[in-house]
């Protein structure tokens, strides 16, 4: 039977369950010190994640790019909203739909583990968190490999590769320039990207400052979002940012009942929790929080790495930013606001397992990874229930 003629069965969904089960049992070692999996485990941990990412059938999502892939090959990509890079890895890189999978989200993958690599963090106790919280947003969307490429690209900046800094700035930047060939909201992260590459931006007096300057922003962009559902957006250009932006916000299609405002809690009150903990990180200094008891518990780090204080600062961007599509602007802006905190999620298991590893704020850590967990579950358990009902979502 051909891939692409699958149907969102119950079943499908209950396979993505049980996957993720195994994962969170498997890798729940690497929640603990030492943090270090056996290379047979941590190698078993990303192939499952990768087998989840080729067939991930909750959500819907998997079947949507079914027929987009049968579009890009056998209509030329007509009525498609997708970038022309994957008209490309389409018609010239994959010969079914599960290689296209394979490469976009298997390349994204590759990308994630070489960011856990390369951060300095323990790379299989964010490989542990990544599973547990969020591998189901990764799974979801192509824009993964904008996010992989934009995150690498600024912990390259800040933390070059075996000391070559100039090759590590031609690198990073590369990066940040090729994710916006990948998705077209990838401005939005970019731009955070570049603003949390200035160091001393983020402090407590600026941050009392956005915090007052929030209700002009949210009037400023309620201005904005009117002029710019107002303009006119040709009906043909299906791949351009302009229909795209109009398509998110003319969508009033999730109706927000208690199952699914539930759903929204746990799968997004985490990034706020996070958001917190990010702040006080991006704060910490240690000489000053030895001499004092407080939320900042040992054991203490004798520094905070500079690209640990850029994922730091960036999930407080993130969360700041996508809230203000939170509130009643005059139009559907849940989807955007979904969409613009997903950007989070990595720099967000950057500083989560950063935190974890040092006992920052553990309370509240440990308060995000049960609170994300059951998210994940909660979330699987919803679209088992939704592909029953033959409910699409």
């Amino acid at each position: 039977m051909e891939l692409t003629s699958l149907e969102p069965l119950p079943i499908l969904v209950f396979a993505n369950l049980l996957m993720i089960t195994f994962l969170v049992l498997l890798s729940r070692k690497g929640l603990r010190d030492p943090f270090n999996f056996r290379p047979w485990r941590r190698y078993l941990v990303i192939l499952v994640s990768f087998a989840f990412c080729l067939f991930s059938f909750w959500g819907t999502d998997w079947f949507h790019y079914a027929g987009m892939y049968i579009n890009l090959v056998y209509m030329d990509g007509f009525n498609t909203s997708l970038e022309d890079v994957y008209y490309l890895i389409a018609n010239y890189l994959s010969p079914n739909y599960l290689v296209f999978r394979a490469i976009v989200w298997g390349g994204a993958l590759y990308l994630f583990c070489l960011l856990c690599k390369h951060a300095s963090v323990r790379g299989d106790l964010m490989l542990a968190l990544f599973c547990a919280i969020w591998l189901i947003d990764f799974s979801y969307g192509r824009i993964v490999m904008a996010y992989t490429m934009m995150y690498l690209g600024g912990a390259v900046l800040l933390k070059p590769v075996n000391g070559k800094i100039l090759l590590s700035v031609i690198l990073g930047f590369v990066l940040l320039g090729l994710s916006l060939f990948f998705h077209k909201t990838a401005f939005f992260g970019v731009a955070l990207v570049l603003l949390a590459l200035l160091p001393r931006l983020l402090n407590k007096r600026t941050f009392v400052l956005l915090l007052m300057m929030y209700p002009f922003v949210l009037l400023l962009v309620q201005l904005l979002l009117v002029q710019f559902m107002d303009t006119a957006v040709d009906p043909n250009e299906h791949n351009s940012s302009s229909a795209a932006g109009q398509a998110y916000l003319s969508d009033d299609t999730k109706e927000i009942g208690p199952a699914y405002l539930l759903y929204l809690m746990l799968r997004y009150v985490p990034y706020y929790m996070i958001a917190w903990i990010a702040y006080k990180v991006n704060l910490f200094q240690p000489e000053e929080n030895a001499e004092k008891e407080s939320d900042v518990q040992s054991s203490l780090p004798d520094e905070v790495p500079a690209e640990v204080r850029f994922f730091s600062r960036l999930t407080v961007y993130v969360v700041l930013a996508s809230t203000i599509f939170l509130f009643d602007l005059g139009a559907s802006t849940i989807t955007l606001y979904m969409r613009f905190l997903m950007y989070g999620f990595i720099p967000a298991c950057v500083v989560l397992a950063w935190a974890w590893q040092h006992r920052i704020c553990p309370r509240m850590a440990k308060l995000a990874f049960l609170t994300g967990v059951s998210g994940t579950f909660y979330a699987l358990l919803y679209s088992f229930y939704l592909a029953y009902l033959g409910v699409a979502e």
